[in-house]
């Protein structure tokens, strides 16, 4: 090794990043004197050349099964993509419905309950918890209805029925 045991050890990188990664041009014009200069470094380029050339000259098929088998798995990825992707309109509908609803609620309250207890001279200790409760109800009863009718009621034909729908423009 010449006592040159960092420039053997540059030199087997540089031949192992120049056809994966490449070098610099600098680079390159030292391994090409290292290479020159030293037996071994040049024998390991031939080598490692070699090994290239013979993996790439072997053809790799894959067999009608295996493709068919690939195509099946990404025909079921992307039916559960477009299910999420249907789901996560829905969530997001179902949570502007919420916050409208609520917003809604929370308001009417405010000013019906103010009038009731200005007529019925309740404290405010009674109305503020009534705004509370309205302002919430409507996502309470949006749980009340998703816990009535489980996941399991929207599974299938509606969810596809829905995507259909969304996507047919596009198609």
């Amino acid at each position: 090794m010449n006592g040159n045991g960092n420039g053997h050890e540059r030199a087997i990188d540089l031949i192992s990043q120049r056809e994966v990664e490449g070098i610099s041009e600098a680079d390159a014009r030292w391994l090409e004197s290292h290479l020159a200069a030293c037996q071994e470094c040049a024998a390991y380029e031939l080598a490692l050349s070699g090994a290239e050339h013979a993996i790439r000259s072997v053809t790799v098929m894959a067999s009608a099964a295996l493709v068919e088998s690939t195509r099946a798995r990404v025909r079921v990825h992307a039916e559960q993509l477009r299910e999420h992707e249907s789901r996560m309109v829905l969530i997001g509908v179902s949570f502007c419905l919420g916050v409208v609803t609520s917003t809604l609620t929370a308001w009417l309250w405010w000013k019906c309950g103010a009038w009731i207890a200005d007529r019925l001279g309740l404290p405010a200790s009674v109305v503020e918890p009534g705004v509370l409760l309205f302002w919430l109800l409507p996502a309470v009863v949006i749980a009340v209805l998703m816990a009535a009718f489980p996941p399991e009621t929207f599974e299938g034909s509606l969810m596809q029925r829905f995507m259909k729908e969304r996507t047919g423009g596009m198609e």
